[in-house]
């Protein structure tokens, strides 16, 4: 595996080989700068398999670092991992929604460091779960209901604030210290009749409705420490560390109207009204190994005793047409 680490204390730049190698992870390139680092990655030929991003850095910082790395087209999809002190959680939000994957907090031994590093690996074997759509690059005029990714699939839609990869939220609470699960949130919310969308609907329709569900809920829970993931079949989680959260369940009505604001439409003009429901919130699981697949299907379970049908959800539909999977 071919990694980046990149901080600018000289201590740590000697200490990163001893502790890599140790974690039999010789293939090690070390940067001291945001700068030289970009540097790096334009000129490498081969592009390098993971990153290892330092966030207190003069000049340029981690988290502004992950948001230049992620615009290169060749680290769209690589592993990034920040460095933090253990205290320093504010900025682990902020670093996710740039882009980050997983992190490791200082001080740090070699267990640490393989243990975040193995993640990484199975993230670069797993990353076709979760398929990749850029909404500037999607045909308006393609054919609905013909998608290259299933309903089911945890569609990513690139450019959406606080949006993360399914696997960098699981990254993200597994590591919650107890301290911060007291003040965690989850709760889930559902796209209704998301099987009609999909049938009917083009990838950019279908990206688009993910995309404005995401930024309604943002726009109302309006705090740096949200964190949301689509899920899959139109369901979308949310973490939330903090007292941020409007009351509940007035937050269905707040979220919902925002996405009305947002207009969507088919290609061809019409009307694409979107209804959604929303689940009560949620502590997350005080187990470790079992914390993110207990937390998250309760969270779905809660949102799906909510779901329910309204006429305001009812919209002219196309002729349904057989995915291409």
């Amino acid at each position: 595996m071919k990694i980046l680490a990149v901080d600018d204390d000289p201590f740590i730049r000697e200490l990163l080989p001893i502790v890599f190698r140790e974690a039999e992870y010789p293939h090690l390139t070390i940067a001291d700068s945001g700068a030289a680092a970009l540097a790096l990655l334009n000129e490498s030929k081969e592009p390098f398999d993971c990153l290892l991003l330092d966030i207190e850095m003069p000049e340029m910082d981690g988290i502004t670092l992950c948001r230049k790395v992620r615009a290169l087209k060749d680290y769209q999809n690589t592993p990034i991992l920040m460095v933090t002190l253990r205290s320093d959680a504010a900025s682990i939000e902020r670093a996710f929604a740039a882009g980050a994957n997983d992190y490791v907090t200082k001080p740090f031994d070699v267990k640490d460091i393989a243990t975040r590093v193995h993640v990484a690996e199975r993230m670069l074997e797993n990353t076709e779960k979760a398929p990749r759509l850029d909404l500037n690059a999607l045909a308006d005029d393609a054919a609905p209901g013909v998608h290259e990714f299933r309903l089911e699939d945890p569609v990513h839609i690139y450019g959406v604030e606080q949006l993360v990869l399914p696997f960098s939220l699981g990254n993200y609470l597994s590591q919650l210290s107890r301290q911060h699960l007291d003040i965690c949130q989850v709760f889930a919310t559902k796209i209704e009749g998301i099987e009609d969308i999909y049938a009917n609907s083009t990838s950019s329709e279908f990206a688009r409705t993910i995309a404005a569900a995401a930024s309604s809920i943002a726009k109302v829970v309006d705090c740096p420490q949200l964190l949301m993931t689509h899920n899959g079949c139109g369901t979308i989680l949310s973490i939330v560390t903090g007292d941020s959260l409007p009351g509940w369940p007035e937050i269905e009505g707040m979220i919902q109207e925002e996405l009305d604001a947002v207009d969507l439409r088919h290609s061809d003009g019409r009307n694409m009204p979107v209804t959604l429901s929303v689940g009560g919130p949620i502590q997350p699981n005080a187990s470790r190994t079992q914390r993110v697949r207990k937390t998250f299907d309760r969270a779905i379970r809660r949102v799906a005793s909510r779901q329910k049908v309204k006429p305001e959800a009812v919209s002219l539909r196309r002729p349904a047409v057989s995915a291409a999977h």
